[in-house]
């Protein structure tokens, strides 16, 4: 069972199960004791809920869970996540990995696009660990 409630600190409209004692708010960390508390809506069908939640604040956007796009452009995805690497495994990983997805077989000229500086170093490092292996000359594939 759910229920739509007004936190009794700041006043915010939150979701919360009636079926526990106690509940905190996400905005303000108040805890509060459930059976205390003023149920707007209360239903066992958790969209029911949330659209009660959402005419009760006013909201009138989507509740849809947005994906990402269909057409994301592999390469630009590949940088952002090469950039966010933490440790050289990582970054070698995700490199070997994203250009075999993106180009099938990646030359040299490929790798040096995402990582212009180090480029040689990293292909050779690669190489030594096992993350690509050569399929013709300059050619390589994860």
């Amino acid at each position: 069972m759910y229920a739509v409630v007004s936190c009794p600190d700041c006043k915010r409209y939150r979701i919360i199960d009636a079926a526990t004692k106690q509940s905190s708010c996400p905005y303000c960390g108040t805890k509060s004791e459930n059976a205390l508390l003023r149920f707007y809506y209360k239903s066992d069908d958790l969209e029911m809920v949330r659209a009660a939640q959402n005419q009760l604040t006013g909201f009138t956007g989507s509740t849809e869970k947005r994906h990402a796009s269909p057409d994301t452009d592999p390469y630009s995805t590949l940088e952002y996540r090469y950039e966010h690497c933490h440790s050289l495994e990582e970054k070698m990983d995700v490199l070997s990995k994203g250009l075999t997805q993106v180009y099938g077989e990646f030359t040299f000229e490929d790798l040096e696009k995402i990582e212009p500086k180090h480029a040689e170093k990293m292909l050779k490092a690669m190489l030594v660990n096992g993350y690509v292996h050569e399929t013709k000359y300059g050619r390589y594939t994860a």
